[in-house]
């Protein structure tokens, strides 16, 4: 007995273990095998459909700085990076609201089979379950690549999801996203049509009065101090545009915006006394035309109110055009480099990888299992006195 104790436990001790059990060994395995075989026939087939994209947003600025009497104050109002842009486009993706649409649209409440009362209750376990095991939202920061991928049980479900996303981006950066750029835009493209609308109005005023009193003209010097006195108004003007879009992108309290104020009322003080006649520059303009007859002062009325509006086009047409330009730019756009199309192999299940490691866990098992056997069989005396003992 004590020989038997001291002898140790070898290979071939094992293989004799395994033979002596091999027939309970053999359909231990198979009924294993059987059931994995059984399961991964049964289980529901997952398919997957993707799409990658950079997106795209050059934001830099593209006003003209250049132009005379910009001051440069717009060229600082936009910017932005490719980078950011992405991770904007993730973030929207990965919302609640952007997830709660995809699950209304495509019916997902049904189709995982959520069977609770409560619509809130069971809106956030479709949502956990989309986010966990349908799709799937990635960001490389090394190549600055996006990807979007669905996994369901439908070939065409996953493909017409994945599109879903991409289209609803898309609309998302086109409707939703209020870019400074087309902020900007849409301000000065209504000073745009307002200048324009005055200078055709002003244009047929001065034909008309031309027509009707066989174009009566005004002295040369005087349309030299009437042209003097539209630049201070047109530059006052130019600058009250300039305060105007700076309150739109800046803090009321910005330094940007209370150093336009100021030049702004300085212009105005100006003005002032140019029209009162006090000030170094004495508006002499002013008193020839209020001793001219009545129909020249008129026609040079128009003919200075027509020259204010037309400085003033010629600041802001440039600066439309380029805020037109800024919000192409500013505005993301998809640069799709894989579009979403319908898988042709499964992404689950993998039935021989489940076959092979259901196969292998019950020969483990069932070896573990004859070994503890064996163990039962060969101490039934210490088995006899634990039992007794209990």
């Amino acid at each position: 007995m004590e020989a038997m104790d001291k002898k140790e436990f070898d290979f071939f001790e094992l293989l004799r273990i395994v033979l002596k059990n091999r027939k309970f060994i053999i359909i231990f395995v198979a009924v294993v095998s059987l059931g994995a075989v059984i399961y991964s026939l049964l289980t529901p087939q997952i398919w997957e459909s993707s799409a990658s994209f950079y997106v795209v947003g050059d934001q830099a600025s593209a006003l003209p700085i250049n132009i005379e009497g910009l001051s440069g104050i717009t060229s600082q109002l936009l910017g932005g990076d490719n980078a950011q842009n992405a991770i904007n486009s993730v973030t929207a993706m990965s919302s609640r609201g952007f997830s709660e649409d995809v699950i209304r649209h495509f019916r997902l409440i049904q189709y995982y089979k959520i069977t609770e009362s409560d619509s809130l209750m069971a809106m956030d376990k479709a949502l956990k379950r989309l986010r966990k095991k349908t799709v799937s939202i990635d960001y490389s920061t090394d190549t600055g690549l996006v990807s979007v991928s669905a996994e369901t049980k439908r070939k065409k479900l996953s493909r017409d999801m994945v599109d879903y996303y991409l289209q609803k981006l898309e609309t998302y950066n086109r409707e939703q996203k209020l870019t400074k750029g087309k902020m900007n835009r849409e301000f000065l493209e209504g000073r745009v049509r307002a200048t324009e609308a005055e200078i055709d109005s002003l244009l047929y005023a001065v034909k008309d009065f031309q027509t009707r009193h066989n174009a009566i003209d005004i002295e040369t010097q005087t349309e030299s101090l009437i042209s003097s006195y539209s630049d201070v108004i047109a530059t006052k003007m130019q600058t009250d545009i300039e305060l105007e879009l700076a309150r739109k992108n800046y803090a009321p309290d910005s330094p940007v915006v209370a150093e336009l104020k100021s030049r702004s009322d300085a212009l105005g003080r100006q003005i002032r006394e140019l029209e009162a006649g006090g000030g170094a520059l004495k508006p002499r303009y002013l008193i020839d035309i209020a001793s001219l007859p009545d129909l020249g002062t008129q026609f040079a009325q128009l003919k200075m109110n027509l020259e204010i509006q037309s400085k003033v086009f010629e600041f802001l047409y440039p600066q439309f055009e380029a805020a037109r330009l800024e919000e192409l730019r500013d505005m993301p756009t998809l640069d799709i480099l894989d579009t979403p199309r319908e898988a042709g192999m499964r992404v689950r299940p993998k039935r021989a990888m489940l076959c092979l490691i259901a196969f292998a866990l019950a020969l483990v098992a069932a070896v573990i299992i004859a070994l503890i056997k064996n163990a039962f069989e060969l101490n039934k005396d210490r088995f006899r006195e634990i039992k007794k003992e209990l």
